[in-house]
């Protein structure tokens, strides 16, 4: 061999830590590709939503009101819909600025994330219905909280496009993107995307992890193990559940889902939707205790339980915040506050007539 064919063989050869760097940045990109394909098939079993989806079911001139049948103990008077005097529109926030210098325009701030996640009663086979469920789950990335504020079903709140209404007959009338401008005109809060939750399958993502830990009253544990409703309805009867009684209780996801609809003990619906917030604190606690295995079940598990409108990176990176937090940064809210509406009889509806002025201070101050 020649000296310059020994030089050129010289060039060819790479040293070892070369080597080494190779098969390492080779394995990355193996094990990339692998997790990409892993992502790319769990992402898939999300249900996006439509734009046919968000169309309106319900037309204007059909909409309906949801009376109540027995007025006799109606904490409420009777109103006409004109006598409700609402305050003035909320400015919409300016492009390129979060809009949070200025008390009257609607809030948005790039720190922070508006997720509405929607539970539904809806029965097999049937379109979409009312919200039963509404809870803003609102993360700050710059002050590391998590907050989650319900909105009660029964508030009466302006559905740009319909009369006033009932705020849970938004997304059966115009899905997301109506319950989406009815939060925005009301309360003056951007909404940066909308999760359905199917609670059935909700309840199977408790029995996931173990079941969550619930600190329940005796009359909780009694409406959970049916002990107070046998006569109405022996079905219900489970003395299997009778261990259940006052104090923490380890709830299975069937148990957890009765608890977290139970509107009838105590203030009806003010309870409920603390029930609501408690369960979704429980189990976000457990799953972050939880073996990186279950936290994976849990995530392939989940995402065949939701429907959303948001972009599968715009999921991505607000589990990824979530997840970075820790749940004791975790806070509670519910729209109305004390002290922030009336009761009032309206179409043959009892509902709650929020101060939309109180209610976006209120929403300003603890969100942002």
């Amino acid at each position: 061999m020649s000296d310059n064919q020994k030089k050129q063989e010289k060039k060819r050869k790479l040293p070892i830590w070369a080597k080494i760097l190779l098969i390492f940045l080779a394995v990355i990109l193996a094990a990339a590709a692998v997790m990409a394909g892993i992502a790319l098939h769990t992402f898939g079993k999300i249900k996006l939503v439509k734009s046919t989806d968000q169309q309106s079911v319900v037309a204007p001139e059909d909409e309906t009101f949801e009376e109540d049948s027995d007025l006799s103990d109606a904490p409420g008077l009777p109103m006409d819909p004109e006598e409700v005097q609402w305050p003035a529109d909320l400015l919409p926030y300016l492009s390129g600025d979060d809009g949070t210098d200025t008390v009257d325009r609607i809030l948005r701030d790039k720190n922070v994330v508006n997720i509405m996640l929607i539970g539904q009663d809806r029965r097999e086979g049937e379109g979409r219905q009312r919200s039963d469920t509404m809870i803003l789950v609102t993360v700050n990335k710059k002050e590391q909280t998590i907050q989650l504020t319900s909105f009660m079903r029964d508030l009466y709140v302006q559905i740009p496009g319909y009369s006033d209404n009932r705020m849970n007959a938004a997304y059966q009338f115009g899905g997301m993107e109506l319950l989406d401008q009815v939060v925005e005109k009301n309360f003056g809060i951007h909404v940066d995307g909308n999760v359905e939750v199917d609670f059935e399958g909700f309840s199977k993502c408790i029995d996931m992890v173990g079941g969550v830990d619930i600190d329940l009253s005796q009359a909780e544990a009694d409406y959970i193990c049916g002990r107070k409703r046998d006569v109405l309805y022996p079905q219900t009867r489970r003395e299997e559940w009778d261990y259940l009684t006052a104090g923490v209780n380890t709830l299975n996801g069937e148990q957890a889902l009765i608890h977290a609809r139970n509107r009838s003990i105590g203030h009806s619906d003010y309870e409920r939707t603390e029930r609501q917030r408690e369960v979704l604190q429980a189990l976000f606690a457990k799953a972050k205790g939880s073996g990186i295995g279950t936290i994976l079940s849990l995530v392939n598990q989940g995402f065949s339980l939701m429907t959303t409108d948001m972009s599968r990176t715009d999921i991505l990176k607000c589990a990824f915040d979530v997840f970075s937090m820790g749940v004791s940064n975790v806070e509670s809210y519910r729209i109305p506050q004390d002290g922030a509406y009336y009761d009032a009889v309206i179409r043959r509806m009892e509902v709650l007539v929020p101060d939309l002025d109180k209610c976006r201070a209120y929403l300003r101050e603890n969100l942002y």
